[in-house]
């Protein structure tokens, strides 16, 4: 079965998405009462779900404050003592911010189709610190009302790079942001404790957990098999507990951590769309945008080529330049005399701001949004602004139904981007004393690597300015492993690590694979000849052999290996093969 194509949540697949896949709060997590052991619990019909108490402050013990990690798991095709048992995968959707429950929810059975081979794997994944239903919950604003009227006004001043006036309002809000959080940070607060350290001992804290609860099932069933259990007890006890992990754009940040701290618990390791993990703790996200521009290209020389696919594609253009002369035209015009239409007795204005945005999504997951792009392009150089106005608005602040969401613990549809916002600024260096006049010359120096996504990617730093809380633990690196020993060697990975990248990814270019995979000896990265923020975001058979053989053997191919997609934008695979989709949200990376 071929890999199912999934969008990851953005920027690394940074962002502050909130956790909302279609039945996320149909399980009452108040439910569970956590517990410092792992024990599991039915939830959304056929996973496991639980609450696992770790310290707020793993380098503090005599801190009495604690948070309750909420864990899913997708089970295994077979029972744990089958042979062909594999056992746990843990999967990080990126962000940071993202939920794992609902990533789980959404895309753990097609995770579990791509691994199993001769192997069947269980799926496990969680809400990180201070993100969905893991508590205490990250909220500076602690009312949902105010929260969305604060983000409509923001929308409301434009983006960055808009005006003068409009960037100083920006900046004005942005250090209120950081007084808000700030004053919202009492004692026993997540704020100071969400960097990526912490959550790296979370993971650890829950490996040993499915570890010793397997020692306990083998305990039990030694009593009654005759010594079969006791068997299997000695096997897990040969070695601390192993990670086997796959992670995706923020995720790729978080398992290279891993593995740099803890190369001693590494099993197996798949990172896919690789940030630059010194760029990233440096807090200067310059890194991410080198080959956006290709894609939106890319767009443009496909739709041409793709003929009567592709509406944007008139029986009049000669050349691909044709089509983008006459979105360019149209961008120009807007901007100059921007259209006002009214959307269901709401006013919308479109300006080239707007017709940037139509971008957005599609650079991410060309795949599936392409020839939807190519709709909404030429239906608004007719006049028509129907989709184009669904695109803006799937992507921007919404309203919630405050009536029904007020002072609920168990609904996860709450925004997650103050976890978002203050892992990222704790784990990067400070950026409260670079002044406006620096955050200017940055913001014109990422739209000169892409002028559709730079003035947008400007926002994620932006929001650091603000932001005066420090983190009580980070990490900076050296982001790196001993040789891999695969006979079992304390302090040394089981395996090399594997990478993936796409040809071209908008937010995580195929450079920074190669450059981080030199820092792990062994470590291969593959490419996948295709378009879009993750390799795994199109179907491949070839990757997905990769990934099967490695997560069995611990076998990577040479580095540079290339991988055919199964389908592209203009000749999509069948449906049944498209139902991954990695998470977009307001911010990415």
């Amino acid at each position: 079965m071929a890999m199912r194509s999934f969008s990851l949540l953005g920027l690394l697949g940074l962002s502050g998405f909130a956790a909302a896949a279609a039945g996320i709060n149909d399980f009452d997590w108040d439910s569970i009462t956590p517990s410092r052991k792992l024990e599991y619990h039915p939830c959304y019909e056929e996973l496991q779900c639980a609450r696992l108490v770790v310290p707020l402050d793993w380098l503090d013990d005599t801190n009495p404050h604690t948070v309750a990690v909420a864990i899913a798991k997708l089970p295994a095709k077979v029972p744990d003592d089958d042979p062909a048992f594999g056992g746990t995968i843990f999967t990080n959707p990126g962000g940071p911010g993202g939920s794992g429950i609902g990533f789980l929810l959404r895309e753990g059975h097609i995770l579990q189709d791509v691994a199993d081979g001769n192997r069947s794997y269980e799926i496990l994944s969680w809400d990180p610190r201070g993100v969905g239903f893991t508590s205490p919950k990250a909220d500076c604003y602690g009312d949902i009302a105010t929260r969305d009227v604060a983000e409509l006004q923001e929308k409301a001043i434009g983006p960055l790079d808009a005006s003068e006036d409009a960037l100083k309002r920006h900046w004005a809000r942005t250090q209120a942001y950081g007084k808000l959080c700030a004053d919202s940070a009492v004692n026993g607060s997540i704020l100071p404790f969400l960097t990526t350290p912490s959550v790296v001992r979370d993971m650890v804290a829950i490996l040993d957990e499915i570890h010793e609860l397997r020692d306990t099932e083998s305990r039990s069933a030694e009593a009654t098999d005759g010594g079969d259990g006791q068997k299997r007890l000695e096997l897990r006890k040969a070695d601390v507990p192993r990670i086997q992990y796959w992670g995706f754009s923020y995720g790729s940040i978080l398992g290279n951590t891993f593995a740099s701290m803890e190369p001693g618990r590494v099993g197996r390791l798949i990172i896919d769309g690789i940030s630059n993990a010194n760029d990233y703790m440096a807090g200067t996200w310059l890194k991410n945008l080198q080959d956006t521009e290709k894609i939106v290209e890319y767009f443009y020389k496909s739709c041409f080529e793709a003929g009567d696919k592709c509406a944007l594609r008139k029986p009049s253009d000669s050349k691909w330049e044709d089509l983008r002369t006459r979105v360019d035209d149209f961008k120009a015009q807007v901007a100059d005399v921007p259209i006002s239409v009214f959307n269901d007795k709401r006013i919308v204005v479109i300006s080239a701001t707007e017709i940037l945005t139509a971008f957005r999504r599609p650079v991410y997951d060309p795949l599936k949004s392409f020839a939807r792009l190519g709709q909404v392009l030429s239906d608004a150089l007719e006049g028509n602004y129907t989709l184009l106005l669904e695109d803006i608005d799937s992507v921007g602040p919404k309203l919630h139904d405050v009536c029904s969401l007020q002072n609920s613990s168990t609904i996860a549809t709450i925004s997650d981007k103050d976890a978002s916002h203050n892992i990222m600024c704790g784990d990067g260096e400070d950026a409260t004393k670079l002044g406006l006049p620096y955050f200017r010359d940055y913001i014109q120096e990422l739209k000169g690597q892409s002028e559709t996504l730079g003035w947008y990617w400007a926002t994620i730093r932006f929001a650091c300015s603000g932001l005066a809380i420090r983190p009580k633990w980070r990490f900076t690196g050296p982001f790196t492993t001993p040789e891999h020993d695969a006979s079992i060697v304390e302090g040394r990975p089981a395996a090399p690590l594997l990478f993936f990248s796409t040809r071209l990814d908008p937010v995580t270019p195929l450079r920074n694979a190669v450059a981080m995979a030199e820092n792990h000896p062994g470590a291969a990265w593959v490419v996948q000849e295709s378009t879009g923020h993750c390799a795994l975001s199109t179907p491949s058979e070839c990757s997905k052999k990769i990934v099967q053989e490695y997560l069995e053997f611990g076998t990577v191919p040479e580095s540079g290996t290339s991988c055919q997609p199964d389908c592209d934008p203009w000749n999509p695979c069948e449906e049944d093969k498209l139902a991954m989709k990695v998470n977009i949200a307001e911010h990415i990376a």
